[in-house]
């Protein structure tokens, strides 16, 4: 099972949470206070060895960022990562696929290593140094969407088409 990521906004530095509240904040993540309790062992700080163990809002949100950012991988632009392999991986013969959504491009490859499927995604402005670094097996729809194409389907206002009937005569 993976990590989970618990959001550290949720947190309010200035106030003090007992193990309870602080799975109340997680609630919907389903964080069990058990869980709370080896955070305290791996490093949380807590105020004081009293009881109820007390924790600071403001060590929260450092133990979270630390904890959320400590397995994230950095890929370079010409890799993407293998959820097999776990790691940023480069393609299988320098070979991707390229397919435009609204805003960005997503890139398709295959592992070098293993041989599964990897993604990442891409600006739109970076397509040209795409086709520097990679070759390109697969490009779909790279088109520019901020000019509107005038060849459509439709007929210009005011034509009627010869098959629509007239109704004006119904509703005068």
């Amino acid at each position: 099972m993976s990590k989970r990521l618990y959001p550290h906004n949720r947190v309010r530095y200035w106030r003090a949470y007992s193990i309870d509240e602080v799975c109340a904040l997680f609630s919907d993540k389903g964080l069990h206070a058990q869980t709370v309790r080896k955070w305290l062992k791996n490093g949380l700080k807590c105020i004081d060895a009293g009881k109820p163990v007390l924790i600071y809002g403001n060590d929260l949100i450092v133990f979270l960022k630390q904890r959320n950012t400590q397995n994230k991988c950095k890929t370079e632009f010409h890799q993407l990562f293998c959820m097999k392999c776990q790691d940023a991986r480069s393609a299988y013969k320098n070979q991707i696929s390229v397919e435009q959504k609204a805003q960005f491009l997503k890139v398709n490859a295959v592992c070098r290593t293993c041989k599964k499927s990897m993604f990442k995604n891409y600006k739109l402005a970076d397509f040209s140094a795409l086709k520097k670094k990679f070759k390109l097996v697969d490009v779909s729809r790279l088109d520019d969407l901020t000019e509107p194409s005038d060849k459509t389907h439709l007929p210009a206002q005011g034509q009627k088409l010869g098959n629509e009937s007239s109704q004006g005569g119904l509703f005068s």
